[in-house]
């Protein structure tokens, strides 16, 4: 008997933990491909049957619910990957009613139990059930919302599992833990609720300079600089990509006790968003983005960094959202504009001429425009070379790997809604279906960052098609996407760097640019980070921090240090 009671622990351990795990996992990746999911629904629904079939031996009234319900579970677990051809509100459906009968029938089991319905066991049917009901209901967010709810459901199932051979062991926490780890946590979301939007300091004046990078004024970011820095937000002209004059918005920031000519890491700013307010500078964190720790490295060894926003985040639009000249012309200006800032002379430091170019994901396909661009554009400027972290290199290869994902939604939908403004002849957002056209007007009015992030991706799985149509994509769009590809980078030394796991901007796609960029005489050092994906390439753990700073450093000194484990084009 007690042999018995230590296997059942056992297994209970194991599979509560692995529940917790998947549950996990399903939350974590709710916004990811199809494929994914499902495949964790699929093992999360087996280990959740099997679990319900060791409950049977709990209470022999009422083993037939269980039993119905574990087989219901399992059955539904070998279902679905199967039925991936079907319509996805199709497999929302089917799997919210399985949840419900689950549900259903832990209500049927707890009633007809000789014990008192535990609280968890109440709160794991209650959870099955609420999540079918608003799947069912609620049919246009039903996948995204199916992951989220079904995860919860798992790691509520995981918990109930451990709890029991688990309570004996650990003391339950006091009530002023719980109660203090609640108020935590409500505080926390509601700091996430914030947003900003786009202020005075944004708007153009009555005259505006003719000349491009011409600074038309600043002020100090007191409240919001880095330790150990001095910070303005600046205001300034620049140019269309066809040319025509615009204004963008940005940030200088140069360390507080620097003295004479500083080097200048000229950073573009990664997918924000395309609405006004979206711009960094008019954000509570306006360095809320990229390397962290590299940019304070530069900054401690007395470099200043100039980071933009962009014409239209901030300023008035359209933001040119991944078109390189518009955004090479923004990093470059920005560069021009902020070594105007008459509080550096004030406090005996300048802008050197010379830059190094950063920039990750759509900063990445900025920073190599700039590249292309800095020469004929700004010629007055030393661009010593150009570090593009996991860049948007090939649109058509972008467009194509992500449509299927919430996360490529959003950013084909900010390519359709700017590019609509940008090129009108090519009618895109016409074109589109009208599920994707609703969705292009939604998440374009959002920005990707915190919880503007959240609820664009919320949206995004309302959309159960790509944005981009095979019919959208016939009628120029192809072409255009190609136009507005990063150009091959030439007569500068470049350092891309990619995620090996990154699910964006996938490592295929930057494989073929750096091949087809080295048989057009581009100087590249190409390496991939084993087990980054997108965002975690920039991260605090990740080595690119280091290998950035190595790089940038010896420009400055006249060489070109590349990792040890990149591939040079040649070799």
């Amino acid at each position: 008997m007690a042999r018995s009671r230590f296997v059942s622990s056992a297994v209970r351990l194991v599979s509560g933990a692995l529940l917790v795990a998947m549950g996990v996992l399903l939350l974590l990746n709710s916004a990811s491909a199809i494929q994914v999911i499902i495949w964790l629904l699929s093992a999360g629904l087996l280990l959740a049957g099997l679990l319900r079939f060791l409950e049977m031996q709990d209470n022999a009234s009422r083993r037939a619910p269980v039993f119905v319900a574990g087989l219901l579970l399992i059955l539904s677990a070998f279902a679905l990957p199967l039925a991936r051809s079907a319509s996805l509100p199709v497999l929302a459906l089917c799997l919210s009613l399985a949840l419900f009968f689950a549900g259903a029938l832990r209500f049927a089991s707890m009633a007809k139990g000789s014990r008192t319905p535990a609280f968890r066991g109440i709160l794991t049917a209650l959870t099955g059930v609420f999540g079918a009901v608003v799947s069912i209901f609620w049919p246009r967010l039903s996948l995204w919302v199916l992951g989220v709810v079904f995860g919860m459901w798992l790691v509520l199932l995981g918990l109930r599992a451990l709890s029991t051979p688990l309570r004996n062991v650990l003391p339950a926490p006091p009530k002023w833990m719980r109660a203090v780890g609640s108020a935590g946590l409500t505080a926390f979301l509601h700091s996430q609720s914030s947003t900003s939007s786009a202020d005075d300091f944004y708007l153009p004046p009555a005259s505006v300079p003719n000349a491009r990078g011409e600074l038309i004024r600043s002020e100090p970011l007191a409240q919001q600089a880095l330790e150990n820095t001095e910070a303005w937000r600046i205001l300034y002209t620049t140019a269309s990509e066809d040319g025509s004059a615009a204004i963008a918005s940005g940030i200088g920031t140069v360390p507080r006790d620097a003295r004479g000519a500083l080097p200048v890491i000229s950073w573009a700013n990664g997918t924000k968003g395309i609405a006004s307010q979206c711009a960094l500078s008019a954000g509570p964190n306006p360095y809320d983005d990229g390397p962290a720790i590299a940019r304070e490295e530069m900054l401690s060894r007395g470099w200043a960094i100039v980071a933009t926003d962009y014409v239209g985040l901030g300023t008035a639009g359209p933001h040119p959202y991944l078109v390189p000249q518009a955004e090479a012309h923004a990093v470059l200006d920005a560069t021009r504009a902020a070594a105007q800032l008459d509080a550096l002379a004030e406090q005996g430091m300048r802008l050197d001429e010379r830059s190094v170019v950063w920039g990750h994901s759509q900063g990445g396909h900025a920073a190599l425009a700039t590249a292309n661009e800095a020469k004929e554009y700004a010629p007055d400027l030393d661009i010593l070379g150009v570090a593009a972290m996991a860049p948007a290199s090939d649109l058509p290869h972008l467009a194509e790997s992500i449509a299927d994902t919430s996360a490529g939604k959003i950013v084909s939908s900010y390519i359709a809604a700017s590019w609509n403004e940008l090129y009108p002849q090519m009618d895109i957002v016409d074109r589109l279906t009208p599920r994707s056209e609703l969705a292009v007007n939604q998440l374009s009015k959002n920005c990707f960052t915190g919880a503007g992030a959240v609820a664009g991706i919320a949206q995004a799985s309302q959309l159960f098609e790509p944005v981009f149509s095979p019919e959208a994509l016939d009628h120029g769009l192809s072409e255009l996407l190609e136009q507005n590809s990063a150009p091959i980078p030439k007569g500068l030394p470049i350092f891309l760097s990619q995620g090996a796991t990154d699910s964006l901007v996938v490592p295929s796609m930057q494989r073929n640019f750096v091949q087809a960029s080295c048989q057009h005489g581009a100087q590249i050092g190409y390496a991939e980070y084993p087990g980054l994906d997108h965002m975690p390439l920039v991260g605090e753990g990740s080595a690119l921090n280091q290998d950035l700073v190595r790089f940038t450093q010896s420009l400055l000194e006249g060489v070109t240090a590349y990792p040890k484990t990149a591939s040079l084009c040649g070799k």
